[in-house]
């Protein structure tokens, strides 16, 4: 598990699999973040083919969202397709997008999905580190201010809710050398730590792993909190690489974004005996 030719393996042998037809999420909300494109707006499609009541995107640029919002309900008529802005750089964003979370009637599943994949420093208007900020803070912010609505509805309708968290398999691929800083963080935020290639992106894929596992030890019965590896897909995540040779690579190992949407939708909807898991592969794994 972790290395490349183990993973290059794995992308080829494998072929993820769409949700069983019986599966039906009919009365259900849905908030899924990063919804306007790639995995996001697969995964929200895929659980409004399944009856979902209502699903909300939570984009950053709204206008993107809502034609997002259009191939949705070409697809799914009957389904509620709303846009919420969010920010995932601005914790007043945040902030407010928790707070409109606490007016629903219900929320049974959350997928947090954006995020970012920089391979030279960049700072976010918060001051952090790009791929730091995004998919570490801004995705443990969204967690915690989605945990009540979650929980609320767990209680109300008498079975868990899903709070899923998307990492990847380069969480291995790093010695995330900051954790020995007196500051990890704060480390993290010198540009000399940064490395080179994708190491500061595997080390925000292997925060995201540390907390999952963190949250869900703290966190009741109420809500399964896992992670899921959606595995190498042709997404819009990888815009900014221009490393030689990564389009053909691409070409060769990468699924589609479909195929990334059913690792996140089999997280979110089935392994309701598993928590604080790592799912690769649409199975738990070490």
């Amino acid at each position: 598990m972790g290395g490349l030719l183990g993973f290059m393996y794995r992308q080829l042998s494998f072929t993820p699999k769409p949700l069983p037809q019986e599966i039906n999420l009919s009365g259900k909300t849905a908030i899924v973040t990063g919804g306007n494109v790639g995995l996001g707006l697969e995964s929200a499609k895929q659980l409004a083919s399944r009856g979902l009541s209502r699903v909300i995107l939570a984009v950053r640029t709204p206008s993107k969202g809502e034609a997002a919002k259009q191939e949705i309900i070409r697809e799914s008529p009957s389904c509620d397709v709303q846009v919420w802005q969010l920010d995932q750089e601005s914790y007043d964003s945040m902030r407010a997008f928790g707070e409109r979370a606490q007016t629903l009637d219900r929320l049974d599943i959350v997928i947090l999905c954006a995020g970012v994949k920089l391979l030279e420093f960049t700072k976010s208007n918060s001051g952090h580190e790009m791929n730091v900020q995004v998919n570490h803070l801004g995705t443990a912010l969204l967690s915690l201010l989605l945990l009540d609505p979650l929980q609320q509805t767990a209680k109300k309708k008498g079975t868990p809710s899903r709070l899923t968290i998307v990492t990847s398999e380069v969480h291995f691929w790093t010695e995330f050398k900051e954790k020995n800083a007196p500051d990890t963080l704060a480390r993290m935020d010198e540009p000399d730590s940064f490395g080179q290639g994708m190491d500061r992106y595997n080390s925000s894929k292997l925060l995201n792993v540390l907390w999952l596992r963190e949250l869900n030890s703290k966190t009741g019965s109420d809500v399964i909190i896992n992670g899921v590896n959606p595995g190498l897909c042709a997404s819009s995540l990888h815009r900014s690489d221009t490393t030689p040779g990564i389009g053909t690579f691409n070409t060769v190992f990468a699924w589609t974004p479909a195929q990334g949407g059913h690792c996140l939708v089999d997280a979110a909807v089935r392994h309701p005996d598993n928590r604080g898991a790592y799912i690769s592969e649409q199975k738990v794994k070490q």
